[in-house]
């Protein structure tokens, strides 16, 4: 019966070829093993080494967009390096396409160069939006200092092994930079059978800068609206009259960062679309990822029935101002110092008010969530807390137990 099902579908709906390759390529729960340079690769492997870090680099960034906005790895130090690193590696896509293209024109078996060369203007462009990001996300830092993370560390390593593979120097390292000489065209695809594998170690490399352009920017939203985001205070106009060496990074500036990762979003895909072109003429392995993708998108796009309304998240929620800065408003005030203080205050409040509150124990004489709301002012700090996302928040819903309610006292008996 199973069999007669799946006959049916088969007839009803084909699976084209591309799909079934996809299928064959996606890997059965197992992330690739680290690879670590130790001198003296082949090309061939170094290749294989882009490939398996591309790999892990986007399941690190799938990972990484799944995390709270307050997750320690969302750190300014993180944010930076895998800024800086993402710069590096698609410089080295850019000067890899272009020995590729070289390549290209110089072999009779190999299509045709056009499109190569239009790749690596494409990844030259990607480069330079990668570049204006890295100089924004440098302009703000996070609320809590923290160590790079795991994505940011395997980032450096997908630029050290592009940058290996892309100049001619085999002890090449990220503090070398980009005054080196690259990789002679026929020294990267000495053969027509390897031109191949190094399309696809660009292409998965390009693959995952494009997938990282749009998980950063997603999570230096998320931090923003979280309250995370700060500024020097130093850096600020001088209408700012900050007391203290960092305030929140003010929205203009957060809307200069995310423009940054916008552009490079827009640049990356264009560039990944134009590699995944010569991929399929090349009948590069990594032609999968352009199937993936086209099935992603076709998903995506797909109507829907039944859709049932959507509810505000909660780092959406937290855009609306606390309780001290609404009462700025209230008053007429728009300094932007001012205003700043203010949400500063909230913040400190919020987090005040979660951390006692998920350090109480059930206490018999404890306020209940009702006893809480029943004073305006406590209501709003409460309410404003709770739209942080933070899900130590909720203790403050607390509710007594039947057995753990005040019992009232006995009356003592007359005499």
């Amino acid at each position: 019966m199973l069999d007669t099902s799946v006959r049916a579908a088969c007839q009803h709906e084909p699976v084209t070829g591309r799909h079934r390759e996809l299928l064959a390529a996606i890997p059965v729960n197992e992330l690739p093993t680290r690879r670590i340079l130790g001198g003296g690769e082949a090309v061939t492997g170094l290749c294989e080494g882009v490939i398996v870090t591309a790999e892990r680099v986007r399941h690190l960034a799938w990972l990484s967009a799944q995390a709270e906005p307050w997750a320690v790895d969302l750190n300014a130090a993180s944010l930076r390096r895998i800024a800086q690193a993402s710069t590096v590696t698609s410089h080295n896509c850019h000067i890899l396409l272009r020995a590729l293209a070289e390549r290209v024109t110089h072999t009779a078996a190999a299509p045709d160069g056009t499109g190569v060369w239009a790749a690596a203007d494409a990844a030259g462009r990607a480069r330079d939006t990668w570049l204006r990001a890295a100089r924004a996300v440098s302009q703000i830092t996070t609320d809590t200092r923290g160590l790079p993370s795991a994505l940011a560390a395997e980032t450096s390593d997908l630029a050290l092994w592009t940058g290996r593979l892309a100049y001619a120097e085999p002890g090449w390292t990220l503090s070398s930079g980009p005054a080196r000489q690259a990789r002679p065209p026929a020294s990267l695809a000495a053969r027509p059978e390897d031109l191949p594998v190094a399309v696809a170690a660009v292409h998965q490399a390009c693959e995952t800068l494009a997938m990282l352009t749009g998980t950063e920017r997603d999570r230096i939203r998320a931090a923003a609206r979280a309250g995370r985001s700060a500024a020097p205070t130093s850096s600020l106009p001088d209408d700012y009259d900050v007391p203290r060496p960092f305030a929140h990074a003010p929205p203009e500036r957060v809307s200069t960062v995310l423009a940054a990762y916008t552009d490079a979003v827009k640049a990356s895909h264009q560039t990944v679309a134009a590699v995944g072109q010569i991929a399929a003429a090349t009948q590069a392995p990594s032609r999968v990822l352009t199937t993936a993708r086209e099935a992603t998108q076709t998903a995506r796009s797909a109507p829907t029935r039944d859709v049932p309304a959507r509810h505000a998240e909660p780092d959406e929620l937290h855009q609306q101002p606390g309780p001290t800065e609404r009462t700025l408003h209230d008053l007429g005030v728009t300094h932007p110092g001012l205003l700043s203080r203010g949400a500063d205050i909230d913040l400190a409040c919020e987090r005040l008010i979660i951390d006692a509150a998920a350090g109480l124990g059930p206490a018999p004489k404890r306020p209940s969530a009702l006893m809480l709301s029943r004073s305006r002012a406590t209501a709003a700090l409460v309410n404003h807390a709770l739209a942080s996302g933070d899900p130590r928040a909720t203790a403050l819903l607390w509710r007594p137990e039947p057995d753990q309610r005040v019992q009232p006292e006995p009356e003592p008996e007359a005499d």
